[in-house]
């Protein structure tokens, strides 16, 4: 779990630090496939 959100909080700063608009898009998209795996483990 613990690397789950180490994973996404490091996407979350390449996302702020991002500068195309296609970049931060594609981040994001990372960064919720992976809050979405984690929310999967805790209903679990």
């Amino acid at each position: 779990m613990k690397k789950i959100n180490k994973k996404y909080a490091e996407i979350m700063r390449q996302a702020d630090k991002a500068v195309g608009r296609k970049e931060v898009v594609s981040l994001l998209k990372k960064a919720a496939i992976i809050m979405s795996k984690s929310e999967e483990n805790l209903a679990a």
